[in-house]
């Protein structure tokens, strides 16, 4: 699970987005991210607030993150000019950001599981703290690059199959006018024969 300090990133990140925007879904992941974040805070001390209903909320929140997430993205896609691209890119996005994080979790829950075992951070509170901080941000690095790659590799397979489609019809208007100005010329040679024809 993401820690505090990822959340708290995601929660601001998609409150002023969504305002911005006018998305109210990303509003939704804003509030679903806040209170993983408040969950995390309570259970390291930050704050002081009651486990049993932090971490009720927290488990409400990690079940309908993900799906109002896909819901921002259908939001957008219909909102768009251009909504096959767009649609692409929002799946692409998504599923690639997914994809990403889940990797990023297993990764730095191992990686970060060894480094707070050895002396040097276990018996130290600022260096705990500073293993936590650096998790989150990895975890956030790990899921805006995700997201990036998938929108833009969908995006560009569109874009890729367009000009495909649109440089075939270009062959084929040309093969079109070149036939139909052979056919042309060849009537008029017709025309010209037959004249001649009658001439004799």
């Amino acid at each position: 699970m993401p820690n505090g300090v990822s959340c708290a990133f995601f929660a601001g990140k998609n409150l002023i987005y969504g305002q911005k925007e006018g998305n109210v879904f990303k509003e939704g992941i804003a509030a679903a991210q806040t209170a993983r974040t408040v969950d995390s805070a309570a259970k390291a001390g930050v704050i002081k607030a009651p486990l049993e209903i932090t971490g009720k909320a927290a488990k409400l929140a990690c079940k309908i993150v993900y799906p109002l997430i896909i819901m921002s993205g259908i939001y957008n896609t219909v909102k768009a000019d251009d909504k096959v691209k767009t649609g692409a890119a929002q799946a692409g996005g998504i599923a690639s950001m997914y994809a990403f994080e889940q990797t990023a979790e297993r990764g730095l829950n191992s990686i970060c599981k060894k480094i707070s075992e050895s002396g040097c951070v276990k018996n130290n509170k600022a260096a705990r703290a500073a293993l936590y901080v650096a998790k989150g941000a990895a975890f956030v690095a790990a899921s805006l690059a995700g997201y990036n790659f998938g929108s833009k590799a969908a995006g560009g397979v569109v874009d890729a199959v367009r000009n495909k489609k649109s440089d075939n019809l270009i062959k084929k208007e040309f093969t079109e006018t070149v036939l139909d100005k052979n056919q042309e010329n060849a009537m008029k040679e017709t025309e010209e024969d037959t004249f001649a024809s009658f001439k004799l």
